[in-house]
């Protein structure tokens, strides 16, 4: 009887000692690399209609932004460098393979770069009657991005000296060709007349020329694109 119990302790005790050494075996081959994404996040509380493109390029007119963009770059080449000469110092050649392929599973430069929005929201906890407000934080909009793409928008940034985002730019270049022999054949074509509500303006008082799809959505100056409005209808349309 008690060499039966004996058998059984003995028994369980290898068992356990067995699943330990698996377990701490499995950990070992697991995977012990993690990439190292560069992350920032934009707080849009309150903020309706937000354009994450936009504000990354807000983040690169700042040259102080650029250089984080800079040094990131530096500590992920050291990043990469220092894993690689790890692995290859291995004795043991299944393992050094193994830790190649999964170095190699977890590379992620196309998406290195992690922008996104977040917003804060106000909850609140009861207890005896009594509220107590705390702050929730959640992720709104995110993307990723490469290097390359990164380059990329501060090279069009550069061309205009860093002084707008892309978006502000080509509005205000849009803008730039409203000029009056344009304006002037628009109301010619519209008939001095309002588009909406049908408002003949002959003397062009209150007729403002209207873009049908704004600039600032991505459309342009051309004919195609303009209409006549009549002062209170445009306003109207600047409102919604």
């Amino acid at each position: 009887m008690l060499s039966s119990f004996f058998y059984l302790i003995f028994g369980i005790i290898v068992i356990g000692v067995i699943i330990t050494l698996l377990s701490a075996w499995a950990v070992k081959l697991s995977n012990p690399y993690r990439f190292p994404y560069f992350r920032y996040s934009f707080d849009v509380s309150g903020k309706r209609n937000v354009d994450l493109i936009n504000l990354i390029d807000t983040f690169l007119l700042d040259e102080r932004n650029r250089s984080l963009l800079d040094d990131y770059a530096r500590q992920l080449d050291t990043w990469e460098k220092q894993t690689k000469a790890e692995i290859e110092s291995i004795h043991f050649k299944w393992l050094r393979q193994k830790r190649r392929e999964q170095y190699e599973s977890i590379l992620d430069e196309d998406h290195a770069y992690t922008f996104s929005t977040c917003r804060n929201r106000t909850r609140y906890n009861q207890a005896n009657y009594i509220r107590t407000p705390y702050t929730v934080t959640f992720v709104d909009q995110q993307i990723q991005v490469s290097l390359e793409w990164l380059l990329d928008r501060c090279c069009q940034l550069e061309k205009t000296n860093f002084e707008a985002t892309l978006k502000d730019w080509n509005c205000k270049q849009q803008r730039r060709l409203m000029t009056p022999k344009l304006r002037k054949k628009i109301a010619e074509r519209d008939n001095y007349t309002c588009q909406n509500c049908g408002k003949y303006m002959p003397d062009g008082v209150g007729l403002h020329i209207d873009h049908i799809i704004p600039v600032i959505k991505g459309d342009k100056t051309v004919e195609s694109n303009l209409q006549v409005l009549c002062s209170k209808c445009n306003g109207r349309k600047g409102g919604r």
